[in-house]
């Protein structure tokens, strides 16, 4: 569905966060009459908006429901409309419907964020007009002057669920449990995140060696053409750097990202930007001058001589074993848990068993709950308590790594000021 197919129908937005505002001042600007609606609040001091049970009779009478990205699609609302025959649908599907020929898309449970903003620098670093929006924090909407060429997306599983059209590209760069109850399930989960590569994208990239990522794709769209990092595109060497099929070369030293997961997502963009036309002696310099962003694997000033790193983001199991894993070997102290989502921490168990050097500082409910079912890790009443003892002699490491595993909630409004908390730390640190 198209935003010009809007026209004449009865048309909803649903929800009035980031998105929905953007929504509603384009459709303003478009002619196309509407009404904003919040049905799970009782009143609002916005004038605009229709709050509570008036918001749920609105929508009962739409044509079509523009849904904001945070509502779940388990609930009872959103499974009462698609019942009734309303048409569901979201910014991003309105936009991708006339815009997919341009984009590239990047989504996966781990890695998304850098890799389409690698790519969007390696694709402006060769001079390419390109834009880096969706979930990242642009709009989709805020278009360039002139129009971009090349619009770099970053896709969330939020946004995938509702694409009617794919992305002439999509990168997927990991899949494991995220976000399970506004999906439903796991397996809802990963039918919902590779949505985007169901309805004829011109290629899918993905990592060689992800067999769920393959498993799932071959699950979800049989018929797709998928491009993989390796041998016959661009790997990932043993010591971590980048080596193309020509034999272009980055060495892990030249490559500004932490990690050989962070090497991973390089190869990914690699292969995107590859596949747009950049060739590789151009991207590799590109990757060169690439600055990492913020929270994922950053490593930080502290006061102490121990090497602090901030991957706050990192807010599922497998990402903190793929961060552990891409350390050099040697004693690292890790702070591992928060608000408690109920996932499996199998995977990362299994590696703590397995990896001595690797102290656990357990925090919050989650970090309770590891210790109370494996006996692993050491656990503290708070961050503050966990971070102290970090800085402290007691702590024989030398890398602090802040890798938690789990959302923010039980302590901090958001990871960023956990982030802050963790760097404020280490500053102080001696």
């Amino acid at each position: 569905m198209r935003f010009s197919d809007l026209a004449g129908r009865r048309v909803v937005v649903w929800g009035h966060g980031r998105e929905g505002r953007s929504v509603a001042e384009h459709l303003r600007s478009l002619g196309i009459p509407f009404e904003v609606v919040v049905p799970d609040e009782v009143g609002g001091e916005d004038s605009s908006v229709t709050y509570g049970s008036d918001a749920v009779a609105a929508l009962m009478t739409a044509d079509v429901a523009i849904k904001s990205p945070g509502i779940p699609v388990v609930s009872d609302l959103y499974r009462l409309l698609r019942d009734r025959g309303t048409a569901i649908t979201s910014l991003t599907d309105l936009w991708m419907s006339s815009n997919a020929a341009r984009t590239v898309a990047v989504t996966g449970s781990k890695g998304k964020s850098t890799t389409a903003a690698l790519l969007d620098h390696v694709l402006a670093a060769t001079g390419r007009h390109s834009s880096l929006r969706g979930n990242i924090g642009v709009s989709v909407l805020e278009e360039t002057d002139p129009p971009a060429d090349v619009v770099v997306m970053e896709l969330s599983s939020y946004q995938a669920q509702s694409l009617t059209v794919s992305p002439r590209i999509l990168v997927v760069t990991s899949l494991f449990p995220e976000h399970l109850t506004w999906h439903g399930s796991e397996e809802a989960y990963y039918r919902d995140k590779l949505n985007a590569a169901a309805h004829g994208p011109d290629v899918v990239i993905a990592p060689y060696d992800d067999e769920r990522v393959l498993t799932w794709l071959h699950e979800v769209a049989p018929e797709v053409d998928v491009l993989t990092t390796g041998s016959a595109t661009v790997r990932v060497d043993d010591a971590g750097g980048l080596v193309w099929v020509d034999g272009t070369r980055l060495s892990v030293d030249e490559l500004p990202l932490v990690g050989r997961h962070q090497a991973g997502n390089a190869a990914l963009a690699a292969v995107a930007a590859g596949r747009l036309g950049v060739p590789p002696v151009e991207a590799a310099a590109a990757i060169r001058t690439f600055l990492a962003l913020p929270h994922r694997m950053e490593r930080i000033p502290s006061g102490d001589g121990r090497t602090w790193i901030d991957d706050s983001l990192a807010t599922a199991p497998e990402a903190v074993v793929a961060s552990l894993g891409s350390l050099p070997i040697g004693d690292v102290a890790v702070l591992v848990g928060g608000a408690d989502r109920g996932l499996d921490f199998g995977p990362l168990t299994a590696h703590l068993a397995v990896n001595p050097h690797v102290n656990a500082l357990l925090l919050g409910p989650c970090g309770r709950r590891i210790h109370a079912e494996t006996g692993l890790g050491t656990t503290f009443d708070s961050f503050a308590e966990a971070t102290a003892w970090a800085g402290s002699p007691a702590n024989p490491a030398r890398t602090v790594l802040l890798s938690p595993g789990a959302p923010s909630f039980d302590e901090f409004t958001d990871y960023e000021e956990r982030s802050r908390a963790f760097r404020a730390a280490a500053a102080a640190a001696r």
